[in-house]
């Protein structure tokens, strides 16, 4: 039987990988942190309105399952569903839509029920309040870690619709690091250079493994009474990111969970922050959606009226702060073998650049790679 839940979480995790690539291509000079999941959600709401080829290229450049817009929505579901009540995770929708213009009721009743998403009403061509309305929503949603996600020059007379999707997550790790033992030592930003910043060390049980086909070891960390971790992918070399981030493309992340076996590891872990924010319509071309972008974008599934609608831009920022109690983020919008290092106790120690994701092994919710000396 098809397994519609494993299929869209490993189309999340195909879409993080790609997205990783598109970010590292250029070599990574500062830390990034994204939320797949909260990508692929507005881009949902954009998908359950779209038509012909508009809409199949975006089914396809996210991996979402099929190109059927009620298989899709149940996907979300899943997800939407499990954190509905987590006081971990927060997940909201919403719309705006250009006051006068009426979405079609069965787009709006769609969204609704399928992506708890409710729609408004607003004045595009009063920008700066437009901006404030849109900036204060996605502030609360978020418990003020993303303050402002677009500005006034994003908007005007022809702006129709804005789709948005906020998350948070606070999570404490179910084996918290004692502060006591937090010390400076060196964080190899290249082969030759390093800087000083705060390692958190403990000595517990965790997922462990090492893949020697992406020559990286791993670790996965869980928070306390949820099913979601930070799951660490650590380049063997210093300078390896670029080379993981290229092999990930073979390799499923859903796949490398039932790989790993519990044992005790002593960690030495960085304690950060990290800010991100990209305007993502250059990499969601190159992923293949494109027709979302111009003037024959097909939304006609979107407003009563048939004018034509295209996306002009996708914001989408995230926020991440890793320490000794847990985490708190927020962001708005082949076969591998496995052997055994035998290092007695087992070391984990991320000295060097890294991956990581926040996920339940499956659905992805977070994602970054730590590169350099965290911002204060």
């Amino acid at each position: 039987m098809f397994d519609f839940n494993l299929e869209f979480a490993r189309g999340g995790a195909f879409f993080t990988s790609e997205l990783f690539q598109l970010l590292a291509a250029g070599g990574l000079k500062q830390n990034i942190v994204f939320s797949p999941f909260s990508i692929q959600t507005c881009l949902a709401l954009a998908f359950a309105g779209a038509q012909g080829e508009t809409a199949d290229e975006i089914a396809k450049g996210l991996r979402f399952v099929s190109n059927f817009p009620p298989e899709v929505a149940q996907t979300f579901q899943f997800v939407l569903q499990k954190y509905k009540d987590s006081d971990l995770l927060k997940v909201a929708n919403k719309l705006y839509v250009q006051q006068g213009k009426q979405l079609k009721a069965s787009y709006e009743a769609t969204i609704k029920q399928d992506y708890n998403s409710e729609a408004e009403s607003i004045n595009f061509a009063l920008s700066d309040a437009a901006a404030q309305q849109i900036n204060g929503w996605v502030n609360a949603k978020t418990e003020g870690k993303i303050t402002e996600l677009v500005s006034a020059d994003c908007f005007d007379d022809n702006t129709r619709l804005v789709l948005l999707n906020a998350l948070h997550f606070k999570g404490s790790w179910a084996n918290r690091f004692d502060e006591a033992s937090t010390a400076e030592d060196d964080f190899w930003t290249s082969e030759e250079q390093s800087v000083k910043i705060q390692y958190m060390n403990q000595k517990a049980k965790f997922g462990y493994g090492y893949f020697e086909e992406l020559n990286c070891t791993a670790l996965d960390m869980p928070y306390k009474d949820s099913d979601l971790s930070m799951f660490v992918l650590l380049p063997q070399e210093r300078e390896g990111l670029k080379d993981l981030a290229e092999k990930l493309k073979g390799v499923n992340l859903v796949d490398l969970a039932g790989k790993l076996n519990v044992e005790e590891v002593q960690v030495k872990f960085p304690k950060f922050k990290a800010d991100y924010s990209i305007e993502l319509a250059d990499k969601l071309k190159q992923l293949g959606i494109t027709k979302m972008f111009d003037e024959g974008a097909d939304f006609n599934n979107l407003l009563e009226s048939p004018e034509g609608i295209f996306v002009s831009k996708v914001l989408h920022k995230a926020t991440i702060e890793v320490n000794e109690e847990g985490t708190e983020a927020a962001a708005a919008t082949g076969m591998i073998m496995m052997t055994r290092m035998m290092m007695l106790p087992l070391q984990f120690q991320a000295d060097r650049p890294f991956l990581y994701v926040i996920w339940n092994k499956k659905n992805i919710v977070f994602a970054g790679a730590f590169v350099t000396a965290p911002s204060a």
